[in-house]
């Protein structure tokens, strides 16, 4: 942002009246409103169902990505923030950890009354969450870069791999993660062919 805003006080500087800082703000907030938006969509329940809605989307932001990659960065922020599981990162448990703890890690989120939502619910949040991140990595351009491009996926599934234990039982999450990655949605099939 400080960058961006210098590169605008320059062109200001050298009577570009094109730009001024209040469209510097007004972009970032545009951008971060349209992530947070992506966000609430992707969380929803019945999300990339039956209308296959997922790739769809995923393929428009990672077109936009690549043209205007200040997307990058503040997408990933909201999606790692509600799926610490897309980083990809396993939650780290110590053996006298409570079950709040747990839920936290996994990056359950609480309601309104303060309780956690129920894992099913958790479930198909990730699997939106997932699904996205899998969708975008795997979507044209094939020069994009969100969550690292077509490059990143191989990446991804890699590092999520590494960060299984040698040992049973595996993490609650393995086997759903595997199927929201593993399992693209039939009309993304031609894509990536």
């Amino acid at each position: 942002a400080k960058d961006e805003d210098k590169q605008i006080e320059e062109l200001i500087k050298n009577g570009n009246t094109e730009y001024t800082k209040e469209m510097a703000k007004g972009k970032r907030y545009f951008v971060d409103l349209l992530c947070s938006k992506v966000i609430v969509r992707v969380q929803a329940e019945g999300f990339n169902g039956q209308r296959g809605d997922g790739f769809p989307l995923a393929h428009m932001l990672a077109m936009v990505a690549a043209e205007h990659k200040d997307i990058i960065p503040v997408l990933a922020a909201h999606i790692y923030t509600v799926c610490p599981t897309a980083i990809p990162r396993l939650p780290k448990i110590a053996k006298d950890s409570s079950e709040d703890d747990l839920m936290e890690s996994l990056g359950m989120i609480k309601n309104k009354d303060g309780d956690y939502e129920t894992f099913e619910r958790f479930l198909g949040r990730t699997e939106g969450l997932i699904s996205m991140v899998a969708d975008i990595m795997s979507s044209e351009p094939s020069d994009h870069n969100l969550f690292g491009g077509n490059g990143g996926a191989v990446k991804w599934l890699s590092r999520f791999l590494s960060e299984l234990p040698n040992s049973s039982p595996l993490p609650l999450i393995t086997a759903p993660v595997l199927e929201y990655v593993a399992s693209p949605p039939v009309d993304s099939i031609p894509l990536l062919i």
